[in-house]
């Protein structure tokens, strides 16, 4: 009966530290979303800033622009009254 006691003690003992370690985990999660959400309205718009900014930037560029098109000074198509047919 002292064994079955003990090892009953043993599994409870471990039992109660698995469930210590899970919420100890659990702790550091919700503390660390807790920090990042307290830090959000200070980063956004730091953040909203800087994708403004690439956004301005990339969108100025010729290559990317709406109606812009190089000529390439190839062949004048059959259909330009530039070619008699």
């Amino acid at each position: 009966m002292t064994a079955f006691g003990i090892i009953l003690g043993l599994f409870g003992a471990a039992l109660g530290i698995l469930v210590g370690a899970v919420a100890v985990l659990a702790g550091m999660v919700l503390g660390l979303l807790g920090g990042s959400l307290c830090l959000l309205p200070h980063v956004l718009p730091v953040l909203l800033i800087t994708i403004g900014i690439i956004w301005l930037v990339k969108g100025s560029r010729s290559r990317t622009a709406v109606g812009v098109k190089t000529d390439r000074g190839g062949f004048a198509s059959p259909h330009s009254p530039g070619n008699p047919r």
